[in-house]
């Protein structure tokens, strides 16, 4: 072998086998993220066992069910059913269940590492139903908008008189990161700017342009319906927490606020799949500085034995958001057998869409 197909050799394969190694390492290093972050959440609980381990095994489990299945309900009645009005206005009628268990395994696919399988896997399972893959991805950017929107107006009006208490943390720096991020969002889910950029992000695929839209009446409409979820979601919450943390229903706003911050911070955690940990820290966080003085001093004493608690608390809000998931997830396949076996045909009900460019629908309001 010459010198010159050794050098040939390295030039070329040595890129290849890094680009393969580069989506692996990015993964690893999520993993590791995410496990310093609940090292760093349990450690507390491990020191302060003695002080935190009554209210820890009080917990009422009929509550955190019963929570669970609020839950449940909510991710159907205002996620996906928000999520098939998007798609009806683009242009085509899912079925409700099969709907539900599209959307619901979807989301559980979020979980898996690296951040595509959530989108992936709503556009391979939708594709029966005449939805095309550009269609579903747009009707998934505009749920994830319209229900980031949501959120952080929740967490801010919340928190916003409470921000002061928080100290130069990562909870105070999200909260202003967010409430900054308002006015960006409001503009991005404008009609206008929404499908200019979008169509113009199509050309340059070779895709076909989204020419059915959503008014951005019909943008408002969703987003008051997912903030009147948020608040069915913040009572499913209260269930589990007001015990333990004597929090009467008037500090609602508290776990609405908190976890809304919470949720919004995962969700831009690009590194951890579904926000796993650094949803907990955050929610353990902004809890442990918006709580009313009088509870955090004479129930847990130190703010130690506040912390344990709360980093348990942020854990069984995880185990109570994948049952509540799970629950769904359940019911969606139980009702919609056949169709998740491909053992019937899918129905389609396709709108019809009138292509000319002068028709009104067209225009965004």
């Amino acid at each position: 072998m010459t010198s010159e197909n050794v050098l040939d050799y390295s030039t070329t394969d040595a890129p290849t086998l890094g680009k393969r190694l580069k989506p692996w390492l990015r993964r690893i290093l999520g993993v590791v993220i995410t496990l310093a972050i609940f090292v760093w959440m349990f450690k507390p609980v491990y020191k302060q066992w003695d002080l935190v381990k009554e209210p820890i095994l009080k917990t009422d489990w009929r509550l955190f069910f019963l929570a669970s299945a609020m839950f449940a309900a909510f991710l159907f009645i205002f996620r996906v059913l928000s999520w098939r009005w998007i798609v009806e206005g683009l242009g085509h009628k899912l079925p409700l269940a099969p709907a539900t268990r599209i959307w619901s395994t979807s989301e559980l696919a979020r979980y898996l590492p690296g951040a595509i399988w959530q989108v992936v896997g709503r556009v391979y399972l939708v594709r029966p139903y005449g939805v095309s893959g550009p269609v579903c991805s747009t009707s998934q950017l505009l749920e994830l908008t319209v229900f980031l929107l949501a959120n952080v107006l929740v967490a801010v009006s919340c928190l916003v008189f409470q921000g002061t208490k928080l100290p130069d943390s990562t909870a105070s720096k999200s909260l202003y990161f967010f409430a900054l991020l308002i006015p960006t969002l409001l503009i991005l889910i404008h009609p206008t700017v929404f499908y200019g950029l979008l169509n113009k992000l199509m050309g340059r695929l070779n895709k076909p342009q989204i020419v059915q839209r959503l008014s951005g009446q019909n943008l408002i409409k969703l987003t008051l319906w997912a903030i009147l979820g948020l608040l069915w979601q913040a009572l499913a919450i209260w269930l589990i927490v007001h015990g333990p943390l004597h929090l009467g229903i008037r500090k609602w706003w508290i776990v609405a606020g908190a976890y809304g911050l919470a949720w919004c911070s995962g969700f831009i955690a690009f590194w951890a799949p579904g926000g796993l940990g650094v949803r907990e820290a955050v929610f353990m966080m902004v809890m442990s500085h918006i709580l009313p003085k009088k509870l955090r001093v004479d129930i847990f004493h130190s703010p130690e034995a506040l912390a344990a608690f709360l980093a348990f608390l942020g854990v069984l809000l995880r185990l109570w958001a994948t049952t509540g998931e799970l629950m769904l997830t359940s019911l969606a396949y139980s009702f919609d057998f056949k169709g998740a076996m491909g053992k019937t045909k899918p129905p389609v009900d396709e709108i019809p869409i009138d292509r000319s460019p002068t028709a009104p629908e067209h225009v965004a309001q």
